[in-house]
């Protein structure tokens, strides 16, 4: 039996802000029930009573997102009707590495055992305290949200049913988003193999760019895209951090030159 070891050699930081280019309806419970209450409310932080972005629902899209764009076969029942994809094998894990590598996958998953632990922490993301602010001083409908108005119609009678859902407005920034990628080398791996892995966290943030985040964007709800974003990067050498180094930052996605970024990434690591 081959001993199994994971050495942690630093870290690597995405921070940025989020920008609603529409408004953005991302899921919360509904305090109770009333009449005249809304159908879809949105999720508030508690304390503050803001909506903010829920790092599970926005890596939860990215992992979507790279599964569809690979095709990776949805062989994992999380509850009815709802499937992800978890690799059962060696071999479905090496295929689709650029995604389990990322986003983690489950231990002793149909006997698959994997050596490292999940590389990706995505943190939840509050409003800024400009938007904050704007949307304080805004006469929305409800605090720092508004209310749009759907209806379903019978395609026969033309009759229709109304129902509210609240949205974070267009315009309205989130900040800052970080997502932390953990440096983690496993049995087979490489420090230049796992640090080209990061491209593909970048690659999903620019499908989400294209997609929408939260729910209902077949309907024009949560387009978003990101802006001042900045990479991060940390060594970790005999138990001790380096300080945070700035790698590289570029007003937009676009402009943050993915091939030029890994290469970055690969002299910063490789000068310890």
């Amino acid at each position: 039996m081959s001993t199994r070891t994971v050495t942690l050699h630093g870290r690597i930081m995405l921070r940025a802000e989020i920008e609603l280019l529409t408004g953005l309806h991302i899921g919360g419970a509904a305090g109770g029930l009333e009449i005249g209450g809304l159908d879809k409310p949105v999720i508030r932080n508690p304390r503050t009573n803001q909506p903010y972005i829920p790092g599970s629902s926005l890596k939860g899209k990215l992992r979507s997102l790279m599964e569809k764009v690979y095709g990776a076969p949805q062989t994992f029942k999380v509850n009815e009707g709802v499937y992800i994809h978890v690799p059962t094998n060696e071999d479905e894990y090496r295929r689709f590495y650029q995604i389990a590598g990322v986003f983690g996958t489950l231990p002793n998953h149909n006997s698959l055992t994997i050596s490292v632990p999940t590389r990706l922490i995505m943190r939840d993301v509050p409003l800024t305290a400009k938007s904050e602010s704007e949307l304080r001083q805004l006469r929305t409908d409800l605090p720092y949200t508004e209310i749009k108005w759907e209806a379903a119609i019978d395609r026969v009678t033309s009759a229709a049913t109304p129902r509210q859902i609240e949205r974070v407005p267009a315009g309205t920034v989130f900040g800052p988003a970080e997502a932390v990628y953990s440096l983690y080398v496993g049995n087979g791996e490489t420090l230049a193999d796992v640090i080209n892995l990061f491209g593909s966290l970048y690659e999903a943030f620019t499908y989400l760019e294209d997609d929408y985040l939260g729910g209902m964007g077949s309907r024009g709800n949560g387009q978003v895209r990101l802006r001042h974003v900045q990479i991060f990067a940390r060594r970790l050498q005999a138990g001790q951090y380096d300080e945070l180094t700035l790698v590289m930052e570029a007003p937009t996605l676009p402009e943050l030159k993915r091939d030029e970024l890994l290469i970055k990434l690969q002299e910063y690591f490789a000068a310890a």
